[in-house]
């Protein structure tokens, strides 16, 4: 027996699944008992020459979850250490195992004395998904190969797919970025899905909590619980809300799928990464080669689809008395009844009767015997071969109109015009279940006295290699393509999917005198002209409604179907999930990074260098392995001055965004201009700093670059001396940032900064000391990606001593006879054996001066900005800088991992007490 008829005849009792395991008789097998007539199910396995490992693939993508409810639980990552080790103990269905339970049911059914009443095969099965944004922020940061996957979100692509509707809160990203995509951008991102379906609803709802359990705290449940899918209940059984049996058809994956008479068939590459029929693959010329880890992976589409039921029965009603206006011929013997019409003209806008049956085949009544054979339903194309006055050659809509739902979405023989091959690489394996509860004649009366119809509608979701390959195409060259499907070698307007097609967007306009001599069908060309003058040239195909004539039946079409929002998500293979559950995990918190740049007249070079280096920097960051791309956001303030030094901006912050390029393209577009009398509104900048959108979890950075000091610490020539107009003491704002855990760096401006001022220096020392931060020299522009690189990496590891040791620290810090010093003292005799720091050491271009560490000291006890402070600061007199370095010059700078120092145990404990006041 060959393997067509062996999987048949063992599935036989799975009704009209289309979704058949194509397996080999071996000799163990589903078999029966020669003295009880039982069967027995046995593992199957298939020959792999070139096909899917089905021990690698996820469960729902090749064969889909048998189930009467599924879960979808849509997340967030809180942590990625917790969750990897949450993961290792995530157990995903395979295909294989897929297969079994498939069998399991089958033979259950097999040993029934009646198939359809056999007993329930408790099932549970899971699948976990990833988005991109999630795989950036587990540190999966290399490329799919999935053009659109790998730079944009669903949120990105709204307006594109024609969502002109609200989605629901859990599916809205706050930064979407139709242009560029924001896949790099984690703020409100979901980074995955775990998919659980079961044999009933109250098994669903248990794995789910399970599965929830298993997680725990590493993530957040979008929403707070699942969104929950389920069966209908007989005698709707396998029906979607509008009536119509779902998933008929669907692709046949050769060699792993049951082939049935018309279904058609695909390379298992067009649903599989790494197999024949992925484009990439299969593409030699393909700039984006697919990673290993892709290989047994795909590409899966969630969308949740309300549907209007209660309109769409209306519309159904009212147009179906006009059954002689659209059915074949324009007549039928016997007439059609009032149930049968509006049967026909439903059926007229999916392409199938309700039952499944294909209207190509039944295009006046339905056929429910049809509908339930398998080899039958599928079996049929959309040539007219009983009427001598159609063409068997050309596609034809005499029975099946061009705009019904499945011969737009799953469209069949339009050779020549479109070759059969590539629309097997149109498609997709569509899964999902309705959600929402049944219609009652109670809810129909409150809709007709104006209340809302309660939501209702498809918990869409579908599988395929490629994004715009399989689930693009279909949603917008196909069904919301007016001239699809492609019937001519000259453009013929059809119409949309009535299901998926989005309303077209008209804008009015009166033609002036006789109207022209056309009908519906010509080719118009017309010239209009606005109010203003602009003229408009338009081309197109005429559709003429006479005045007072009915418009055709089911014109115009008001779509019923919703979208509520959805996303992308990745699908690993079982493999690669191990793997990405093993990784270690070496971030200790996100990172933070705001660059707080003076925009004055000198600072255009340092403008355009923090630009050229920041993609540097980020990859210096991710190639330590301590975070991803994910992990890491950067922000920015600018600052010129106060009226009347500078009329133009006094501060300019831009939020916070893990998008490079929009950084990149905020830098791009600032020049350096203004500025006054020497001091600048750097205490409007610290300001800015404190009110940032930081994340409480991250390591938060702000890094200073000037050539000036602030209002109001005693220079010369300030034009505010009494400090900044709007109030801002730039010490109080500076303790703030220390008990917010906000590190200040300042790169000073070499040798501007020290050779044409005489308080800065001393005041941002110990500014930056308030904060475990440090002052360090920009005497070379090109020296600013080490300067960057190497005190952050040290700030990291900082911090991260910090948040270990806070508790320590602050607990003897109440004992009033421990002094700071002894802290850290004791702190360190036990850190320097174990503690290893990423430290940065800079050559110290700065003349040695008593005076000078005297203000430091000043600064840094400093509570706030008044004459009790200012007092106490002395003038300093000598240069500031070593001879070497008065016209420039670049101090030698290393970094390496050594064992922490007494100076930085003492920064740690003092960070520490600063958080803690």
């Amino acid at each position: 027996m060959g393997d067509h008829q062996y999987s048949l005849d063992l599935y036989k009792h799975l009704g009209r699944r289309s979704l058949l395991p194509l397996v080999s008789p071996p000799v163990t097998t589903a078999r029966r008992d020669v003295k009880t007539g039982d069967f027995y199910a046995t593992r199957q396995s298939v020959p792999t020459t070139d096909l899917p490992d089905l021990n690698n693939v996820q469960g729902d993508v090749i064969y889909l979850f048998p189930k009467k409810a599924e879960n979808f639980v849509f997340f967030r990552i809180n942590n990625v250490t917790t969750f990897r080790t949450a993961l290792q103990s995530f157990k995903p269905t395979t295909a294989e195992d897929v297969k079994d339970n498939l069998t399991s049911i089958a033979v259950s059914k097999a040993n029934a004395a009646d198939p359809s009443n056999a007993p329930i095969v408790d099932i549970s099965q899971y699948q976990i998904a990833f988005s991109r944004a999630g795989m950036y922020f587990l540190g999966v940061n290399e490329d799919t190969g999935d053009a659109r996957f790998d730079k944009r979100c669903m949120s990105d692509d709204k307006q594109f797919l024609g969502d002109q509707r609200y989605w629901d809160p859990i599916f809205v990203k706050t930064n979407p970025n139709p242009v560029n995509g924001s896949v790099h951008d984690d703020a409100g991102a979901l980074h995955g899905v775990i998919t659980v379906a079961a044999s009933s609803p109250e098994t669903c709802t248990k794995a789910s909590n399970d599965v929830i359990k298993l997680f725990g705290s590493s993530i957040t449940v979008a929403g707070g619980k699942p969104v929950e899918g389920r069966a209908r209940p007989p005698p709707f059984k396998g029906h979607e809300h509008f009536g119509f049996m779902d998933g008929v058809s669907q692709p046949c994956l050769r060699g792993l799928v049951v082939p049935r008479p018309g279904q058609i068939q695909v390379d298992p590459g067009v649903i599989i990464m790494g197999y024949p029929g992925d484009h990439v693959r299969d593409d030699p010329t393909a700039k984006v080669k697919r990673p290993a880890w892709t290989k047994d992976g795909t590409m899966l589409v969630f969308r949740k689809l309300e549907q209007s039921v209660i309109p769409f029965e209306q519309y159904v009603q009212q147009n179906g008395p006009r059954w002689r206006e659209f059915i074949p011929g324009g007549n039928i013997i016997p007439a059609l009844n009032k149930e049968e019409a509006e049967d026909l003209f439903a059926a007229r806008l999916i392409g199938r009767w309700k039952s499944g049956a294909p209207l190509a085949k039944c295009p006046f009544r339905d056929d429910k015997a049809m509908a339930g054979d398998p080899d039958r339903n599928n079996d049929f194309d959309y040539v007219v071969s009983d009427n001598p006055n159609i063409s068997r050659f050309e596609p034809s809509d005499y029975y099946c109109p061009f705009t019904a739902h499945t011969r737009k979405t799953a469209p069949r023989n339009l050779h020549p015009y479109i070759d059969a091959k590539f629309l097997e690489s149109g498609s997709i394996v569509r899964g999902g279940l309705p959600y929402g509860g049944e219609v009652t004649d109670q809810e129909r009366r409150d809709v007709a006295n104006g209340k809302p119809e309660l939501p209702r509608g498809l918990l869409f979701n579908c599988y395929m290699s490629s994004l715009d390959s399989g689930f693009v195409r279909q949603t917008l060259g196909y069904a919301g393509n007016d001239y699809w499907p492609i019937t001519s070698l000259v453009p013929q307007k059809k119409g949309q999917d009535p299901i998926l097609g989005s309303p077209p967007v008209y804008t009015p306009a009166q033609i002036q005198g006789t109207s022209p001599s056309v009908k519906s069908g010509d080719r118009v060309d017309l010239q209009l002209t606005g109010k203003d003058g602009t003229t408009f040239e338009v081309s197109g195909f005429a559709k003429v409604t006479p005045k007072g004539a009915a418009p055709p039946p089911g014109e115009p079409n008001p779509f019923f179907v919703t979208s509520r929002g959805g996303e992308y998500f990745f699908v690993p293979s079982v493999s690669t999930l191990k793997s990405w559950a093993s990784t270690t995990t070496t971030t200790t918190s996100k990172l933070d990074i705001i660059f707080v740049l003076d925009a004055t007249g000198s600072m255009q070079v340092y403008i355009d260098k923090v630009r050229d280096t920041l993609q540097t920097l980020c990859e210096n960051l991710v190639g330590t392995g301590k975070w991803t791309a994910g992990d890491l956001r950067f922000g920015l303030i600018v600052f010129r001055d106060h009226p009347p030094q500078d009329s133009t901006y006094i501060t300019r912050p831009y939020p916070f965004d893990s998008d490079i390029s929009a950084v990149k393209a905020n830098l791009a577009n600032l020049q350096a201009n203004g500025g006054g009398d020497g001091p600048e509104a750097q205490c409007d900048a610290f300001a800015a700093i404190v009110n940032a959108g930081w994340k409480d979890e991250a390591t938060k950075v702000a890094i200073l670059i000037t050539d000036s000091p602030p209002h109001g610490i005693g220079e010369d020539e300030d034009g505010f001396p009494k400090g900044c107009p709007l109030q801002n003491d730039p010490v109080r704002l500076v303790n703030r940032m220390a008990k917010l855990g906000i590190t200040l760096h300042v790169l000073a401006c070499e040798p501007t900064l020290s050779m044409d001022f005489s308080t800065p220096l001393d005041f941002y020392k110990g500014m930056v000391q308030k904060t475990g931060g440090r002052f360090l020299p920009l005497s070379d522009v090109n020296s600013l990606i080490g300067l960057f690189t190497g005190s952050i990496l040290e700030t990291a590891d900082i911090n991260a001593l910090v948040v270990k040791h806070s508790a320590e620290v602050c607990a003897q810090a109440k004992n009033q006879k421990v002094s700071s010093n002894d802290i850290s003292k004791s702190l360190y005799s036990r850190l320097s054996s174990s503690a290893k720091v990423d430290t940065f050491t800079v050559e110290d271009i700065y003349a040695a001066n008593a005076q000078g560490d005297q203000n430091v000291q000043v600064w840094l006890n400093a509570e706030q900005l008044d004459s009790k402070t200012t007092s106490q600061i002395k003038d300093v007199t000598g240069f500031r800088l070593k001879s070497g370095y008065r016209n420039g010059g670049t101090p030698a700078m290393s970094s390496k991992t050594q064992p922490v120092s007494l100076d930085q145990v003492e920064t740690v404990v003092r960070m520490c007490l600063a958080r803690a006041t």
